[in-house]
């Protein structure tokens, strides 16, 4: 999205009417951003990151099957609402990729009787926040890799060189190496998993 069209077609939207809470999931009905106000799941937004849509859905599966409309193209977008508890309309719009089809379900809510935002402007909105996320997830990645993996191995080999040298001295090789090693290995295995963590994120 270019810096004209946000702020032509985007700014003005959210500042107008700004959602309560906003939130999106993938393919795999995994949260990949949530932010607001937590009263519409019960949980703060930071702790649904990678959850299920299972993990904030009611006993009939309301949520899953709003996420279900949006990705089978059934729907080019769901509203539900206002409910009596928390007296807010919730909206989902699809995010489509490039070649067409549905990536993501963006969802919003808002407080009954607001002026809620058109589907394409709400769309728009999502594919700020989604652009934003890659971006920040591509500096994470790099610098992990790059600058921390990087570390964490030669630090790892220099372990393993003071390991032979100590043997070649016919010494006693310290437990607290094999720990630094293991403890090393650990946290390189972590990076790993947090990055394809994030790689599925897309899926």
């Amino acid at each position: 999205m270019s810096k004209a069209d946000w702020n032509l077609k985007v700014a003005p939207v959210l500042i107008e009417s700004v959602p309560r809470c906003q939130w999106g999931f993938n393919k795999s009905r995994r949260f990949v951003y949530a932010s607001g106000s937590a009263d519409i799941f019960g949980r703060q937004p930071e702790e649904l990151l990678r959850q299920h849509v299972s993990s904030i859905d009611d006993s009939s599966g309301s949520w899953a099957a709003r996420l279900d409309q949006i990705f089978s193209g059934t729907s080019p977008g769901h509203a539900a609402g206002p409910t009596a508890e928390q007296n807010q309309v919730i909206l989902h719009v699809p995010i489509h990729a490039t070649d067409g089809r549905i990536a993501y379900a963006a969802g919003f809510s808002f407080a009954a009787g607001d002026p809620a935002p058109a589907a394409r402007e709400l769309e728009l909105a999502a594919l700020a926040i989604l652009q934003v996320l890659r971006s920040e997830r591509t500096h994470t990645e790099r610098f992990l890799h790059d600058v921390v993996a990087q570390c964490l191995s030669s630090t790892g080999l220099q372990l393993e060189l003071l390991r032979l040298e100590i043997e070649d001295h016919q010494m006693q090789t310290p437990s607290r190496l094999a720990e630094m090693q293991n403890a090393l290995a650990e946290t390189l295995s972590r990076i790993r998993t947090f990055n394809a963590g994030h790689d599925a994120e897309t899926a």
